[in-house]
Protein backbone atom coordinates (compact mmCIF):
# COMPACT_ATOMS: atom_id res chain seq x y z
CA UNK A 1 0.00 0.00 0.00
CA UNK A 2 2.92 2.34 0.73
CA UNK A 3 5.79 1.36 -1.60
CA UNK A 4 7.85 4.51 -1.02
CA UNK A 5 8.94 6.60 1.94
CA UNK A 6 10.97 9.60 3.07
CA UNK A 7 13.05 9.86 6.25
CA UNK A 8 13.22 13.45 7.45
CA UNK A 9 15.34 15.07 10.16
CA UNK A 10 13.61 17.23 12.76
CA UNK A 11 16.02 19.40 14.75
CA UNK A 12 15.14 22.23 17.12
CA UNK A 13 11.52 21.53 16.30
CA UNK A 14 12.07 22.28 12.59
CA UNK A 15 11.96 20.05 9.51
CA UNK A 16 15.36 20.06 7.80
CA UNK A 17 15.91 20.06 4.03
CA UNK A 18 12.15 20.21 3.41
CA UNK A 19 12.52 21.56 -0.14
CA UNK A 20 14.81 18.69 -1.16
CA UNK A 21 12.55 16.05 0.38
CA UNK A 22 9.52 17.54 -1.37
CA UNK A 23 11.36 17.53 -4.69
CA UNK A 24 12.51 13.91 -4.34
CA UNK A 25 9.01 12.88 -3.28
CA UNK A 26 7.52 14.50 -6.40
CA UNK A 27 10.10 12.88 -8.69
CA UNK A 28 9.74 9.43 -7.14
CA UNK A 29 5.94 9.62 -7.11
CA UNK A 30 5.88 10.50 -10.80
CA UNK A 31 8.40 7.79 -11.72
CA UNK A 32 6.54 5.10 -9.77
CA UNK A 33 2.89 6.00 -10.38
CA UNK A 34 3.32 7.74 -13.77
CA UNK A 35 1.35 10.69 -12.50
CA UNK A 36 1.85 13.92 -10.62
CA UNK A 37 1.40 13.67 -6.83
CA UNK A 38 -2.16 13.94 -5.58
CA UNK A 39 -0.88 15.66 -2.43
CA UNK A 40 2.29 17.28 -1.07
CA UNK A 41 4.70 15.43 1.17
CA UNK A 42 4.22 17.55 4.28
CA UNK A 43 0.54 18.32 3.73
CA UNK A 44 -1.52 17.89 6.93
CA UNK A 45 1.55 16.99 8.99
CA UNK A 46 1.65 19.12 12.10
CA UNK A 47 4.54 18.66 14.50
CA UNK A 48 3.66 18.08 18.15
CA UNK A 49 5.54 19.80 20.95
CA UNK A 50 9.00 18.28 20.83
CA UNK A 51 12.01 18.42 23.10
CA UNK A 52 14.34 20.89 21.37
CA UNK A 53 17.38 19.07 22.77
CA UNK A 54 16.48 15.84 20.96
CA UNK A 55 16.82 14.95 17.27
CA UNK A 56 13.81 13.23 15.73
CA UNK A 57 13.12 11.19 12.63
CA UNK A 58 9.92 11.85 10.72
CA UNK A 59 9.17 8.81 8.55
CA UNK A 60 6.57 9.37 5.85
CA UNK A 61 5.42 6.27 3.95
CA UNK A 62 3.33 7.08 0.91
CA UNK A 63 1.26 5.52 -1.83
CA UNK A 64 -0.88 6.62 -4.75
CA UNK A 65 -3.61 8.33 -2.75
CA UNK A 66 -2.40 8.78 0.80
CA UNK A 67 0.42 8.51 3.31
CA UNK A 68 1.14 7.64 6.91
CA UNK A 69 3.77 9.12 9.17
CA UNK A 70 5.40 8.75 12.55
CA UNK A 71 7.93 10.68 14.61
CA UNK A 72 10.53 8.90 16.74
CA UNK A 73 13.64 10.07 18.64
CA UNK A 74 16.82 9.58 16.65
CA UNK A 75 20.34 8.89 17.89
CA UNK A 76 23.24 9.08 15.44
CA UNK A 77 24.84 5.70 14.86
CA UNK A 78 26.95 6.07 11.74
CA UNK A 79 29.33 3.28 10.69
CA UNK A 80 33.05 3.93 11.03
CA UNK A 81 34.30 0.95 9.00
CA UNK A 82 33.16 -0.26 5.57
CA UNK A 83 33.59 -3.49 3.62
CA UNK A 84 33.67 -3.24 -0.17
CA UNK A 85 31.09 -5.52 -1.80
CA UNK A 86 30.42 -6.01 -5.50
CA UNK A 87 27.00 -6.34 -7.13
CA UNK A 88 26.30 -5.37 -10.74
CA UNK A 89 22.54 -5.92 -10.45
CA UNK A 90 21.71 -3.62 -7.52
CA UNK A 91 19.35 -0.70 -8.22
CA UNK A 92 17.69 1.63 -5.72
CA UNK A 93 16.77 4.81 -7.63
CA UNK A 94 13.94 5.71 -5.26
CA UNK A 95 13.43 5.31 -1.52
CA UNK A 96 11.52 2.03 -1.61
CA UNK A 97 10.16 0.29 1.46
CA UNK A 98 11.42 -2.94 -0.11
CA UNK A 99 15.10 -3.00 0.88
CA UNK A 100 15.61 -6.75 0.52
CA UNK A 101 18.50 -6.49 -1.96
CA UNK A 102 20.31 -3.87 0.13
CA UNK A 103 19.75 -5.88 3.29
CA UNK A 104 21.22 -8.99 1.68
CA UNK A 105 24.35 -7.05 0.72
CA UNK A 106 24.59 -5.70 4.26
CA UNK A 107 24.97 -9.28 5.48
CA UNK A 108 28.33 -9.38 3.66
CA UNK A 109 29.90 -6.68 5.84
CA UNK A 110 32.11 -9.24 7.66
CA UNK A 111 33.93 -7.41 10.49
CA UNK A 112 32.99 -3.94 9.24
CA UNK A 113 30.05 -1.83 10.39
CA UNK A 114 28.51 -1.55 6.92
CA UNK A 115 29.16 -2.22 3.25
CA UNK A 116 30.28 0.13 0.48
CA UNK A 117 28.63 -1.11 -2.70
CA UNK A 118 30.48 -1.31 -6.01
CA UNK A 119 28.20 -1.58 -9.06
CA UNK A 120 29.66 -2.06 -12.54
CA UNK A 121 33.07 -0.96 -11.35
CA UNK A 122 31.90 2.28 -9.73
CA UNK A 123 31.53 3.24 -6.07
CA UNK A 124 27.90 3.95 -5.16
CA UNK A 125 26.59 4.09 -1.57
CA UNK A 126 26.60 2.23 1.72
CA UNK A 127 23.40 0.45 2.72
CA UNK A 128 21.94 3.64 4.24
CA UNK A 129 24.21 6.56 3.27
CA UNK A 130 25.84 8.49 0.50
CA UNK A 131 29.60 8.81 0.86
CA UNK A 132 32.03 11.73 0.63
CA UNK A 133 35.78 11.53 0.01
CA UNK A 134 38.43 14.19 0.54
CA UNK A 135 42.02 14.47 -0.61
CA UNK A 136 42.62 17.18 1.97
CA UNK A 137 41.44 20.09 -0.16
CA UNK A 138 38.37 19.14 -2.21
CA UNK A 139 35.35 17.05 -1.21
CA UNK A 140 33.96 14.61 -3.76
CA UNK A 141 30.94 12.34 -3.85
CA UNK A 142 30.51 9.51 -6.37
CA UNK A 143 28.62 10.51 -9.50
CA UNK A 144 27.00 7.06 -9.48
CA UNK A 145 24.98 6.85 -6.24
CA UNK A 146 22.26 4.26 -5.87
CA UNK A 147 20.02 6.91 -4.31
CA UNK A 148 20.42 10.66 -4.72
CA UNK A 149 20.14 11.71 -1.09
CA UNK A 150 18.62 15.00 0.04
CA UNK A 151 21.68 16.03 2.05
CA UNK A 152 23.90 15.22 -0.93
CA UNK A 153 21.62 17.27 -3.20
CA UNK A 154 21.81 20.29 -0.92
CA UNK A 155 25.59 20.12 -0.55
CA UNK A 156 25.92 19.97 -4.34
CA UNK A 157 23.55 22.90 -4.82
CA UNK A 158 25.59 24.92 -2.32
CA UNK A 159 28.82 24.00 -4.17
CA UNK A 160 30.26 22.45 -1.01
CA UNK A 161 31.02 19.15 -2.76
CA UNK A 162 31.68 17.94 -6.31
CA UNK A 163 30.66 14.78 -8.14
CA UNK A 164 33.27 12.47 -9.59
CA UNK A 165 33.39 9.00 -11.06
CA UNK A 166 35.21 6.99 -8.38
CA UNK A 167 36.40 3.40 -8.67
CA UNK A 168 37.75 1.09 -5.96
CA UNK A 169 41.28 1.75 -7.26
CA UNK A 170 40.76 5.48 -6.69
CA UNK A 171 40.15 5.09 -2.96
CA UNK A 172 43.88 5.23 -2.22
CA UNK A 173 43.94 8.78 -3.66
CA UNK A 174 41.88 10.07 -0.72
CA UNK A 175 42.72 10.64 2.92
CA UNK A 176 39.32 10.45 4.57
CA UNK A 177 35.69 9.56 3.97
CA UNK A 178 32.43 10.62 5.57
CA UNK A 179 28.89 9.22 5.41
CA UNK A 180 25.87 11.48 5.03
CA UNK A 181 22.13 11.06 4.81
CA UNK A 182 18.98 12.99 5.66
CA UNK A 183 19.54 12.49 9.38
CA UNK A 184 23.30 12.97 9.37
CA UNK A 185 24.47 16.18 7.76
CA UNK A 186 28.05 16.99 6.78
CA UNK A 187 30.25 17.61 9.81
CA UNK A 188 33.91 18.56 9.48
CA UNK A 189 34.64 16.66 12.71
CA UNK A 190 33.31 13.34 11.38
CA UNK A 191 35.96 12.42 8.81
CA UNK A 192 37.12 8.81 9.04
CA UNK A 193 40.55 7.55 7.85
CA UNK A 194 40.50 5.94 4.42
CA UNK A 195 42.12 2.79 5.88
CA UNK A 196 38.73 2.06 7.46
CA UNK A 197 37.48 0.94 4.05
CA UNK A 198 38.31 -2.74 3.74
CA UNK A 199 39.09 -4.41 0.41
CA UNK A 200 37.82 -7.97 -0.18
CA UNK A 201 40.32 -10.68 0.67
Amino acid sequence: MYPLFESVHIRNGQIKNAVYHEKRFANSYFAYFNNRPAYSLFENISLPELDLDINYKLRIAYGLKDKKWQITPYTNSLPSTLQLVYDDTITYPHKFNDREHLNSLYQNRKNADDVLIICKGQITDTSYCNILFTDGSTIFTPSTPLLKGTCRARLLAENNIQTKLITPADIQDYRHFQLINALNDFDASRWMPIKNIYQPK
